[in-house]
């Protein structure tokens, strides 16, 4: 298990401070704790030092952790089946935000594809969709159980001439790669003139956040590398060469945030529940989203 200190994976800054400790919810090293550090200059929040590319797969392959949840197995916890109830409802909702201005038969990249439902989505709505997906199990199950084109690994395995794309999408993707700035340049090399992409990430300015404490899932050390607030996403998608913009709040992840936060039961569904609902309608009402969405329009060279 190999362990890496970086600079500032936005603007190589060496200078940050102390953010907080949090603990791995699934424990792969017993009671190790994870340092998240902000960035002096830009303000990124970032786990410091951090699992290096060898070695993160052991905090992904553990009993607990299925972020796919249609991959032909039954849900087993309660948070689980409420997730795989509200699953479609969210994906048609995620569809229709960031299809706007696309035509029939436009070319989509859905990068962390898992197991291919929002490709059929898109393909749903006359938009031609291709996927990659570094789980080998998810991949597979979106080839063989809905003839997707996906390539098994994060998106520098799309070959140059599968572009250009109209839209890529990352949903809860950009949080977990090594390679942050190479991950936004390449998908801007895949995406046509004017081309957009939509990034869904954790808010660590959310409600949930702030009343879970160092108990939010969405910090899920040590799986996600990053933390963006809000102006810092901005200003990351500047500096790749994106014109952005804030889409507000990812439906239903707030309760996914607030029910995983808490302890397993009907009791914790309960609390995380009404935790959920109070910080779904700040994101309603304009307020902090448990997760934000952004829109980036790739600007001429």
């Amino acid at each position: 298990m190999n362990f890496e200190t970086i600079p500032c994976p936005v603007c190589t800054h060496t200078e940050h401070s102390p953010e907080r400790i949090v603990s791995d919810r699934f424990r792969v090293l017993g009671e190790r704790t994870y340092a998240l550090v902000r960035c002096q200059k830009c303000k990124l929040v970032f786990l410091n030092p951090r699992p290096d590319v060898g070695s993160i797969g052991a905090f992904y392959d553990v009993p607990g952790y299925d972020p796919f949840g249609s991959a032909g197995e039954e849900p087993q916890t309660l948070s689980a089946k409420l997730y795989k109830k509200l699953r479609p409802l969210s994906i048609r909702k995620k569809a229709a935000r960031v299809v706007a201005g696309l035509k029939p038969a436009d070319r989509c990249l859905d990068v962390g594809c898992a197991t291919g439902e929002f490709i059929v989505e898109l393909k749903r709505r006359g938009l031609e969709a291709d996927g990659c997906e570094p789980s080998a199990k998810a991949a597979d199950y979106a080839r063989d159980h809905y003839g997707l084109r996906v390539w098994t690994g994060g998106i520098e395995s799309v070959p140059t001439h599968a572009g250009p794309y109209k839209l890529i999408t990352m949903w809860h993707v950009l949080e977990h790669v090594h390679k942050l700035r190479d991950t936004l340049e390449t998908a801007r090399q895949l995406l046509a003139p004017r081309g957009k992409i939509a990034i869904a990430v954790p808010n660590p300015q959310s409600l949930d956040a702030k009343a879970y404490g160092d108990r939010w899932v969405g910090w899920d050390t040590p799986r996600h590398l990053y933390h963006f607030d809000p102006p810092v996403m901005l200003d990351l998608l500047i500096r790749a060469g994106f014109d952005p913009r804030s889409l507000g709040a990812v439906a239903f992840d707030a309760f996914y945030h607030s029910i995983l936060s808490e302890p397993r039961g009907v009791a914790g569904l309960l609390r995380g529940g009404t935790r959920g609902m109070l910080s779904y309608a700040s994101g309603v009402f304009g307020g902090p989203g448990s997760s934000e969405l952004y829109l980036g329009i790739k600007r001429p060279t």
